[in-house]
């Protein structure tokens, strides 16, 4: 275990004692003067720091499937296909289209021939009308002792019917222009927006292939959750479906799980291995530290720390993107500090103790703390050089 090796490293010697009848044997450590350098360990990889992300254009607003992907780390040339896409959605949504402005055309045919015939009939029944209406002035202007009450009453009747008529026919040829201009204007709406789509579709179908813009290592882009996309994922235009790394430009990404994460700032020296060349020690400077802990992978609870680091030297031979890396993080260098494990410390009322170990006895002590790792504790006042701490404290009221 980690921890049980660095209590080893310090060199402190693990006691047994008994505090009486009522108590069984305890761990105790002797609290000793030493230098000592805490650390912080975690795994990684190589990552670019500067890269030419390989896009969908974004002048098409829909996602595409992802139906091949060149294997990632492939050496590819500038011009060569990365990634194909799944074009059967789009094929049959551009045949639906093509119907759509087909049936559009027709319905524009067909509404201009009729137009025509309406207005025919607009003005024939107008025609009519205004003959008739005429006619009815005329009989109705007669003389009463030519005609019966009954037959001038039928006729004034029939001239206000025709009046009315007439007036009707004429709002219909009025308003036939404007009726007729909306309805036409609707049609071409509804067959503009089926072109546009179809527009759209085409330069779809024109992209059913991503190629490298430029030479050099491709690497798979990752989602919005932190996988990396593979085939038959979703990608959206205007997203990287990878990129190539600019070469020489290489950077350390390290995770530290969260337990561990103690200490970690920017500017600490980091010591890299690289899994496939262990032998040798590459020197990094950490750059940043996430605000928060994460989990790596959606469905893994375990949360990390993630730290970026910059390598002092690039060796291009050993030093590819990709490679995984363990990484050693120095927090702090102490010189003749006193130091006590973790587990040795309590609390009460916000004021740490320790419980030294007086005639066989445990007594609680204040302390204050100094810098602290995953399982040590600097000793900055309370304790002297020789003392005896219990590492497995029993507490009566600790809050």
């Amino acid at each position: 275990m980690k921890r049980l090796t660095s209590l080893l490293t310090i060199a402190i010697t693990v006691l047994l004692y008994s505090c009486g009848d009522e108590e069984s044997q305890s761990p105790v450590v002797e609290v000793t003067s030493r230098d000592h350098v805490m650390t912080v360990s975690g795994r990684g990889e190589l990552m670019s720091a500067e890269s030419v992300p390989v896009n969908l254009p974004d002048g098409v607003v829909m996602y595409f499937n992802i139906a091949w992907l060149i294997p990632e780390y492939s050496q590819v040339k500038a011009g060569q296909v990365v990634a194909r896409f799944d074009d059967s959605d789009v094929e049959n949504q551009r045949a639906f289209t093509q119907l759509e402005v087909i049936n559009n055309n027709l319905q524009l045919s067909n509404f201009e021939r009729s137009n025509i015939i309406d207005r025919a009939v607009i003005d024939q029944e107008a025609a009519r009308v205004d003959g008739e209406a005429v006619i009815a002035r005329t009989f109705t202007e007669v003389d009463p002792r030519l005609f019966s009450q009954n037959e001038i009453i039928d006729a004034l009747g029939d001239l206000d019917y025709l009046t009315v008529e007439e007036a009707y026919y004429h709002w219909q040829a009025d308003t036939h222009a404007q009726r007729s201009k909306a309805d036409r204007d609707r049609i071409l709406s509804n067959r503009s927006s089926s072109e546009l789509r179809l527009e759209k579709q085409n330069s779809a179908l024109e992209l059913m292939e991503l190629r490298s813009p430029v030479d050099g290592t491709f690497i798979y882009a990752k989602t919005p959750w932190g996988q990396k996309l593979a085939k038959g994922q979703q990608v959206f235009a205007g997203r990287p479906v990878g990129m190539i790394p600019v070469k020489g430009k290489v950077k350390a990404r390290i995770y530290v799980t969260e337990v561990d994460a103690v200490g970690l700032a920017a500017g600490q020296a980091v010591t890299l291995r690289i899994d496939t060349s262990v032998t040798t020690t590459h020197g990094a400077v950490v750059r940043s530290v996430s605000p928060v802990a994460v989990p790596r992978e959606r469905d893994d609870p375990q949360k990390y720390f993630v730290i970026d680091a910059d390598l002092l030297e690039v060796d291009e031979h050993v030093m590819r993107v990709g490679s995984s890396i363990d990484a050693t993080i120095t927090t702090y260098a102490l010189k003749s500090v006193l130091l006590a494990p973790q587990q040795s410390v309590f609390y009460r009322d916000n004021q740490a103790y320790v419980q030294k170990i007086e005639s066989g006895r445990r007594v609680d002590a204040p302390v204050e703390l100094g810098q602290k790792s995953a399982n040590l504790v600097v000793v900055m006042d309370g304790l002297d050089a020789g003392d005896l701490i219990s590492v497995a404290p029993k507490i009566d009221s600790a809050s």
